[in-house]
């Protein structure tokens, strides 16, 4: 990697600034951010309370459309036990899953045989209280429009096992999903981060190479050691809510989104705004 002030990565905190570069040299091309929890905030309520609302809504629903489910506490077990085995697999091979496979996976195992449009309907139910529990971190749309006036292609890259027009809604309610040149969830294809394969197929959509991209997320594994892999850059951006772990070295890290644009050589004014913005 190739910096043009310092040669330590930036800590959070930190008043010391420097300009990041892509490995090679030049400047970036594209900035690719990941969603939950670098963007938009889906952990305000602990994912165990929050999946055990998704799945009590969903056994109401299975009730109206006529089916008879079993006891509601029976039901989220084997739910959980279905869950649990998906993340196993997931771990292993990298392979995404899909809630709706989950959801049919889990009437069947019941036998309940869903009809034709039920399983949307499960879907609807089942992301609903996470649709009502999801914020958006105060400082992305600053940095977004900021860094698409700068000339950056702007990318999202993130790992879900929900539908991709449950998360274009939410990109639309926020009024972020106009910044975007190009978006990958994970659940459209087969694989997740950190495998390569989503890293590639968010640079060839943004049609840059993925040494002149730079990528953004909190998650050490899945969002940094997954893109330098490819000899990317990434930035982490540091949430009180993540366990991280010494050692494993990433470009540069921060402390609030805003303090990417820091790193970047952007215009004198779009700067001032920036620190005004973060001063109000």
């Amino acid at each position: 990697m190739n910096e043009i002030e310092a040669a330590t990565p930036a800590r959070p905190g930190s008043s010391r600034s420097r300009l990041l570069t892509p490995n090679g040299g030049g400047q970036f091309a594209a900035i690719i951010f990941d969603m939950g929890s670098t963007l938009l905030e889906f952990e305000n309520i602990p994912w165990p309370v929050l999946y055990r609302f998704c799945l009590d809504d969903v056994h109401r629903r299975l009730i109206r459309l006529g089916h008879r489910p079993p006891d509601v506490e029976v039901f989220w077990q084997r739910f959980d036990a279905l869950l649990n085995r998906r993340r196993k697999r997931i771990a292993l091979a990298m392979r995404e899953y899909r809630i709706g496979e989950l959801l049919r996976d889990q009437a069947r195992s019941f036998g309940i045989d869903l009809h034709p449009g039920d399983l949307t309907t499960l879907c609807d139910a089942y992301y609903a209280p996470i649709r009502r529990a999801v914020t958006m971190y105060p400082d992305a749309p600053l940095v977004l429009r900021t860094l698409k006036e700068a000339g950056y292609k702007i990318g999202l890259l993130s790992n879900t096992c929900f539908r991709a027009r449950d998360h274009l809604e939410e990109l639309r309610h926020f009024r972020l999903r106009p910044y975007f040149d190009a978006l990958v969830f994970t659940s459209t294809g087969i694989y997740r981060k950190p495998h390569p394969a989503p890293f590639r197929l968010i640079a060839s959509r943004l049609g840059v190479p993925l040494k002149r991209s730079l990528y953004v997320g909190d998650r050490q594994k899945e969002d940094v050691l997954g893109p330098q892999s490819l000899g990317m850059t990434a930035v982490l951006v540091r949430r009180a809510l993540r366990r991280y772990e010494p050692g494993l070295t990433q470009s540069a890290e921060i402390a609030q989104l805003a303090d990417m644009l820091s790193l970047l050589p952007l215009r004198r004014d779009a700067r001032e705004r920036v620190r005004t913005a973060k001063t109000v």
